[in-house]
């Protein structure tokens, strides 16, 4: 038999197991561990070595001095052999009391005092046992140190696992971490037999000494017991020391331990539960005070880091925090946002982080800080959390914080605005970080701009519901009483309610015509400045009248009624005109912006629709219609990026809001062709709701869709969608209010 074929036949050797990828996994959280044991007994023993040797260094002065009165002192035999031979020389009969040379001398017959005796009892005890804290620990670093290289001294990875668990299981079947945890209590038991013998010491030689020492003695004592004891009922409590943890086994064996459970109970805590593991539950579980210390921390993190790279990762982790299933985390973003401290708080330090994008305007960091701050503004814009124990939830409170529940406003559309104007137009090496970091500019600002147009809208809302609670009940809150002296104060030279009215009419009319013309971006700041204003001397009006005369108040009521009225349409044409812009930027792009479902979704069903309020203007209805076009456009020449099934059926219930009896035949003849030649696809049912929503409007006799024969019926769609799209250009310039910003314009073919 050959070499070669002798090494075919051969069994593997023993490194080639497959499992080795397994214990390669073990490895790498047993090392940690085994790293951070011994780290911690080397740090514990280092420590008492240190204490150790320095403590029984002192002792020892202290014994040189004291063991001196536990053996006969030679001086007093001298003394009284010399009283002795004073006696015999002079024959003075008076010194009767002199003790017998012979028992001075004798060593046996020496008693030392009672007091000496225990002073050196508890000082060589205190010596010894600290000698021996010093070797224990000498021999926990040597066992800790081999048992390192036992486990990390072989190249196989099954070998090593093994072998670590093997020793491992023997360091917990040894009860290694009890010994351990031992050796500082014998330096603490024998500091404390030091100041015992050190009381003793003192008092033969001054009582008011030895009390001072014993009362020190005592306090000691007391506070070492107390922070035993103390980490046994306060889980968060630092202290503790080598006797805690037997007092932690006698409580819990008695039950008289326990702790708040999640559901709002107490239970108490089983005996063969650490104190770390009622810690760790203490902290983690979910509680009201949990989130306290969350929202304590984080913003500890946020104050004392001010750089905008440490903002820059937190905005980075905020959409997966919103998306996510942890009400607490939604909750503690909630929070940030509604910070007092206005400098701190997240809504202006994400604006201001977005506002410092256009110092280095053309590098990759600058884009993908724009793009990372763009979808922490989105998610937290379109987070809905309730919050039932705020101000926000008092009834009579809520006009007052209306605005300020915004978590982004106008401000924060302004600086998109900027931003877009400086980040330079897109390169064909960059086509694609350009057009992403547009897709979040869009979807950001589609967000934010509904979120005023709400604000705008509650407001009103509120401001009617005071104004015929007034008309009904006669009385004024006092909270419109603060407010209309302030109004009356701050408006002065206008403050008569008919040149207000005529300053509002002024006004809505500006806007209306804006709107009616589809002058400008719905996307941009300047028209939410407008309706604010508009907003504001509304409310103006309406204090001051209210605080006005009442038989004069009662006059204008019917007039500032009409107003808000009128101010509600304009409300409802902007919010129709803001999904149209939002429809066109996904249609024109070449591929999807952010989130262009849920952006949708919420424009879409914040979207009053109600056909028996004031239509839409004819040139939104005719946009629609021509949307509509696109959106059901199955002969696309970019499949993947045709709009989501969501967002169609939405674009097919905008229908509801077509009154125009021309727009609505168009939008009867583009339907009704789809559902003859799309039954497959997925829209077919919201296609036929649709449908039927159009057809139960009559139309007269000269605009009603002629019926398409179905043998041409495809072909005649087909041919429609090419003739089309090779004629029209869909790509819409809308120019901000200096007629230099072009904002929509971002996504073209």
């Amino acid at each position: 038999m050959s070499e070669n074929t002798r090494s075919n036949l051969s069994p593997p050797r023993r490194y080639d197991d497959p499992s080795t990828k397994i214990w390669s996994l073990y490895l790498d959280q047993a090392e940690k561990n085994n790293e951070r044991i011994t780290e911690s007994w080397k740090g514990d023993m280092d420590a008492i070595l240190i204490f150790a040797g320095l403590f029984s260094a002192s002792v020892t002065a202290f014994i040189i001095e004291s063991y001196k009165d536990l053996v006969p002192d030679n001086s007093d035999a001298t003394v009284i052999l010399l009283a002795q031979i004073y006696r015999e020389l002079t024959n003075d009969t008076t010194l009767t009391m002199i003790p017998s040379v012979s028992k001075a001398l004798d060593a046996n017959s020496f008693v030392p005092s009672t007091s000496s005796l225990a002073c050196n009892i508890l000082w060589f005890l205190s010596l010894s046992l600290s000698l021996t804290a010093a070797l224990s620990a000498t021999l926990v670093q040597q066992w800790s140190r081999n048992y390192l290289q036992a486990t990390v001294g072989r190249d196989i990875p099954y070998q090593r696992a093994r072998i670590s668990t093997y020793l491992y299981e023997g360091l917990i079947k040894f009860h290694m971490k009890s010994i351990v945890t031992a050796i500082p209590m014998l330096l603490h038991a024998s500091l404390l037999l030091f100041f015992a013998g050190l009381v003793l010491f003192l008092q033969p030689v001054n009582r008011g000494i030895g009390y001072l020492i014993f009362g020190l003695l005592s306090v000691t004592a007391i506070l070492y017991v107390l922070i035993s004891i103390l980490p046994t009922f306060y889980f968060d409590c630092p202290y503790g020391s080598p006797l805690t943890k037997i007092w932690w086994r006698i409580l819990c064996s008695l039950q008289l331990i326990v702790r708040e459970t999640s559901q709002g109970g107490t239970s108490p805590v089983p005996p063969d539960c650490s104190l770390a593991k009622v810690r760790e539950w203490e902290a983690t579980d979910i509680s009201y005070e949990r989130d306290e210390r969350d929202f304590r921390a984080i913003c500890w993190t946020l104050e004392y880091s001010p750089d905008d790279s440490t903002l820059e990762l937190f905005a980075s982790i905020v959409p997966d925090v919103v998306a996510g299933l942890d009400y607490s985390a939604k909750l503690l973003c909630r929070r940030l946002l509604d910070r007092n401290d206005p400098s701190m708080r997240l809504g202006f330090r994400l604006t201001r982080l977005l506002a410092n994008c256009n110092i280095d305007s053309s590098s990759a960091w600058t884009k993908r800080r724009c793009i990372s701050t763009l979808s922490a503004i989105w998610s937290l814009t379109m987070m809905t959390l309730p919050m039932p124990h705020t101000p926000y939830s008092q009834p009579d409170l809520q006009p007052l914080v209306t605005r300020g529940m915004l978590r982004f406003d106008e401000h924060t559309l302004r600086t998109i605005e900027i931003i877009q104007r400086y980040i330079p137009d897109a390169s064909p090496h960059c086509y694609a970080t350009f057009s992403m970091w547009q897709a979040y500019a869009v979807s950001t600002a589609a967000v934010i701009a509904r979120s005023l147009l709400n604000m705008f809208s509650d407001h009103i809302l509120d401001l009617e519901t005071g104004l015929l609670n007034y008309t009904r009940t006669g009385k004024l809150p006092e909270r419109y009483q603060k407010l209309g002296l302030h109004a009356l104060k701050n408006t002065l030279p206008q403050s008569d309610p008919r040149s207000m009215i005529d300053r509002i009419d002024k006004e809505a009319w500006d806007i209306q015509q804006r709107f009616d013309t589809e002058q400008g971006s719905m996307l941009l700041a300047s028209a939410y400045v407008s309706l604010d204003s508009l907003s504001r001397h509304l409310q103006d009006l309406v204090l001051v009248v209210l605080i006005g005369d009442e038989e004069e108040s009662l006059i204008y009521v019917k007039e500032i009624l009409d107003r808000q009225n009128r101010f509600q349409v304009l409300l409802r044409q902007a919010g129709f005109l803001l999904i149209l812009e939002f429809l066109e930027n996904l249609l024109k792009g070449s591929s999807l912006l952010h989130e262009a479902f849920n952006t949708t979704r919420r424009l879409y069903l914040q979207l009053d629709l109600d056909s028996s309020r004031q239509p839409f203007s004819l040139r939104s209805q005719s946009r629609l219609i021509r949307y509509l076009d696109d959106a059901l456009d199955l002969h696309n020449s970019h499949p993947k990026n045709r709009l989501p099934e969501g967002v169609v059926n939405m674009v097919l219930g905008l229908l509801r809001g077509v009154t125009d009896l021309e727009c609505v035949s168009k939008a009867k003849g583009i339907v009704t062709t789809y559902t003859k030649v799309c039954e497959s696809t997925p829209n077919f049912e919201a296609a036929r709701e649709a449908l039927a929503s159009l057809n139960s409007m009559a139309l007269p006799e000269h605009i009603r869709p002629k019926e398409v024969l179905d043998i041409f019926s495809e072909h005649v769609y087909s041919n429609t969608k090419l003739t089309r799209a090779a004629s029209s250009d869909m790509s819409t310039s809308i120019t901000s209010k200096d007629g230099d910003h072009q904002f929509g314009r971002i996504f073209e073919g």
